[in-house]
């Protein structure tokens, strides 16, 4: 019988304390009985990856821990999607789930090919092995996981949905009323977001082109409603439908 879980010493050593799933998914701590998540903080305890600014494929490769899947822990990931020379954008932060990529015979049976883009500095966790000993150990931790995944496909439906909006404007006010509670602040002139994001970059996550774009932002700064401010800065003032 595997003995991964025994609290001696040796054992405690052992496990790696640079990980922060826990902050990632707080849930999943409360998925464990209350006996064992002293236990789980040391367990679920994984080494922190770190990716500069571009792509993440060296990153997600497989690891002999025999990674399933990561999460992000901190940073903004894009996963852009390619098909028929053309590309769309997906925007992923904290707590989501990345799916390691197609191998070379998957690729072949797909029309789509997708790859992550670190947006900015960007660090992940790796679910492999070990979380699939604890989650045999703690079933609820795989009910976590999955929650996530159905956020995220919701999310991913609601992006969808978006895109058939007629106005750009639209688009583009919806994009970053989602963008702003994932990732924005709350103030009195109304929900800063903090990402970098170019003309270019919107166009490609609302389905428009880059000239459409900056005509719809100088529409809508103009009214008030978001504008850029200083550095990587967005103000978003929120309106009711």
């Amino acid at each position: 019988m595997t003995t991964w879980w025994r609290e001696d010493e040796q054992t405690a050593r052992a496990l790696p304390r640079n990980g922060q799933l826990l902050h990632a998914l707080p849930e999943m701590l409360e998925a464990v009985p209350p006996e064992d998540r002293h236990l789980a903080v040391r367990v679920l305890a994984a080494p922190l990856l770190t990716a500069p600014d571009g792509a993440l494929a060296d990153v997600l490769a497989p690891t002999d821990g025999g990674a399933f899947a990561f999460v992000v822990i901190d940073g903004v990931v894009l996963k852009e999607t390619t098909l028929a020379a053309r590309s769309a954008l997906e925007m992923l932060g904290p707590g989501d789930v990345l799916a390691l990529p197609l191998n070379a015979s998957q690729q072949l049976t797909s029309r789509a090919v997708s790859r992550y883009l670190a947006h900015g500095p960007v660090s992940l966790v790796a679910l492999d092995e070990r979380f699939r000993q604890a989650a045999r150990r703690w079933p609820n931790l795989s009910d976590v996981l999955n929650d996530r995944l159905a956020q995220q496909t919701h999310r991913a439906s609601m992006h969808m949905a978006m895109l058939h909006l007629p106005r750009v404007e639209d688009r583009i006010k919806t994009f970053f009323a989602d963008v702003g509670e994932r990732f924005g602040r709350m103030t009195t002139d109304g929900i800063v977001i903090e990402i970098r994001l170019t003309h270019e970059a919107i166009g490609r996550l609302v389905g428009s082109r880059r000239p459409t774009v900056s005509l719809a932002l100088n529409d809508l700064a103009a009214s008030g409603e978001l504008r850029r401010l200083d550095g990587d800065e967005w103000l978003l003032r929120p309106t009711a439908d």
